[in-house]
């Protein structure tokens, strides 16, 4: 998927932590590739950072609503 379709995704409120985590595995998929640029890993590095945020955000949110669920709120 691309990286604006993500974008799009997560503005509009509908993040799919399954397509982002496919997302890093391919970003981790390029990083491991040595042909790559030295600007173009940066790009990716910086790229898998936000996802991974994203991700973790996500996670905890869903977290969250579970413990609510499971009546262990704070």
């Amino acid at each position: 998927m691309s990286e604006n379709k993500i974008k799009a995704k997560t503005e509009n409120n509908e993040f799919n932590v399954d397509e982002a985590l496919a997302k890093l595995d391919e970003i981790n998929s390029k990083l491991s590739d040595k042909v790559i640029t030295l600007e173009e890993s940066i790009a990716l590095y910086k790229e898998g950072c936000e996802l991974a945020a994203k991700c973790k955000e996500h996670l905890q949110g869903v977290e969250k609503q579970l413990q609510i669920i499971n009546g262990e709120a704070d």
